[in-house]
């Protein structure tokens, strides 16, 4: 029987990405969008905004959350050794993102299970998943083509 070598780096790349995204994706969306404002129904506001992302990457006060997400994807995918992985490894954030953001509103908003529900019956959830889905394949095919790009300058320049 023969035991075969684990390759942690693209498990290494995945791992690293959620963690990213976590803490400074996400803590940049509730640093910019405090928990407690003074006006009632601003609450409320953050409330969607937290849950159906589409709202806050889009959103003039907190587009540089575009610009992390864009840039983690991007980094992700150009870490990975071939295209087909960066674009399995952008893909398959869809759902931790989405998992990432549900837990994030509990924390902050108390746990709902009805969440989940709501998430998949509104067109905003739908519209937050086809957001993610084409920011995720669009930084992972720059990044892997910017690679590729790359590598061929470098033999096209170092040749002897």
């Amino acid at each position: 029987m023969k035991v075969s070598k684990i390759e942690i780096g693209r498990q290494g790349n995945f791992i690293l990405a959620l963690i990213l995204l976590f803490f400074v994706f996400f803590g940049y969306i509730c640093n910019v969008f405090p928990k407690i404002d003074s006006q009632a129904g601003a609450v409320m506001q953050i409330r969607l905004e937290l849950l159906f992302l589409y709202q806050v990457l889009f959103h003039p006060r907190s587009f540089f959350s575009f610009i992390i997400l864009f840039t983690i994807v991007f980094i992700m995918a150009s870490r990975e050794s071939f295209f087909e992985y960066a674009i399995r490894n952008s893909l398959w954030l869809i759902p931790g993102i989405m998992i990432l953001s549900w837990f994030w509103y509990w924390f902050l908003f108390g746990f709902d299970i009805s969440v989940i529900y709501i998430y998949f019956i509104t067109i905003e959830g739908y519209l937050t998943i086809l957001t993610l889905v084409s920011t995720n394949l669009f930084a992972a095919i720059l990044a892997s083509v910017i690679k590729e790009k790359r590598k061929e300058l470098k033999k096209l320049y170092l040749k002897p």
